[in-house]
């Protein structure tokens, strides 16, 4: 799918074309199958996205998440209780802390107990007596954050559990929408052809157990594969595009059981078609895919998904469209 036609797709989804252009976009859709299968799989997981949400949204917050919100968002929460201050804090619940006990200055005034106590007042304070206060109020000794203004307030812990959700579909997007790994019907993605590619890694590196059942055994592949895939096929004679057929694997990608056929070419190298079950019509496209040093071309054929696999400088778009006649 062209980043043009997606974006079209997404509009039209979403509500933002126009009339005449979401017209257009329908009479397209109804003369071409394919199209109208990217729109249906669009859809559907858009709705897959939205029910995601609606479950996450739905979900209570963490144990510790909650715990972690109530401890820092309530005013007179000791805080120093995890980590002490000089400013100890009083108890929740207990109000404000008493001012500190304060012993009483020994009688007169500095200097007198030099004097023995006798002499004269000396600036208002009179012999063997305590210097005359003012009454002072006590300190405020308040709790170390009641008065402090909740820097985790409840808006900030709907914007994060908004945050986490937002994480969450947007993984879900990214595994969904990520061009070159999309489903066996070819538009909303699950990772089934980095699958593939996996396995054509490995197995392009073997030479006695390149394969699970050889060649001879033709027509036990196509019966066997057909059976287990629930796609009935031929196996292509690909000889005039240089490669000979080696036997066929078993595989599961995306959930699904797949067909590998293994081909050689004059150099050894390894090219593989594989094929998997799908629900549609086909299409008359092949679509070049890249997956880190893996090459793909993928086409749709009626009820099945089919990719030719290979390494970087085979024309797998002439071998793909070559199988796509004789399967």
């Amino acid at each position: 799918m062209t980043d043009d036609r997606f974006n079209r797709i997404s509009a039209y989804l979403d509500g933002a074309l126009s009339e005449d252009e979401a017209a257009r976009l329908e009479a397209e859709a109804a003369a071409d199958p394919a199209l109208a299968a990217e729109i249906e799989a669009a859809g559907a997981l858009d709705a897959e996205i939205g029910a995601a949400f609606d479950a996450l949204l739905d979900a209570p917050l963490p144990a510790a998440l909650t715990a972690a919100v109530s401890a820092t968002t309530t005013p007179g929460t000791r805080l120093e209780e995890a980590r002490p201050t000089v400013a100890a804090a009083a108890p929740v619940g207990e109000g404000r802390a008493a001012a500190p006990e304060v012993p009483e200055a020994e009688p007169g005034a500095p200097g007198q107990a030099a004097l023995g106590g006798e002499a004269a007042s000396v600036g208002g304070i009179p012999p063997g007596g305590n210097a005359p206060r003012e009454e002072m109020p006590p300190p405020d000794y308040a709790a170390a954050n009641e008065n402090r203004r909740p820097f985790f307030s409840s808006s900030i812990a709907a914007a994060l559990a908004l945050l986490l959700v937002g994480a969450g579909a947007g993984a879900l997007m990214t595994r969904a929408l990520a061009p070159g790994t999309e489903l066996a019907d070819g538009h909303a993605t699950r990772g089934w052809m980095d699958e593939i590619a996996d396995y054509h890694r490995v197995y392009a590196r073997q030479v006695a157990h390149l394969v699970e059942v050889p060649a001879r055994e033709k027509d036990h592949i196509e019966t066997w594969l057909g059976k287990e895939t629930g796609v009935p096929f031929r196996v292509p004679d690909l000889a005039a595009s240089g490669f000979e057929f080696r036997g066929a694997r078993l595989l599961v990608a995306g959930g699904r059981p797949v067909a590998q056929l293994l081909y050689t070419d004059g150099e050894g190298r390894v090219m593989a078609l594989c094929v998997l079950a799908r629900e549609g019509e086909g299409s008359d496209e092949f679509t070049p895919r890249s997956f880190d040093g893996v090459e793909m071309v993928r086409w749709l054929a009626p009820g099945a998904a089919w990719v030719a696999v290979g390494e970087p400088g085979m024309d797998l778009e002439a071998v793909a469209r070559e199988a796509a006649q004789e399967v």
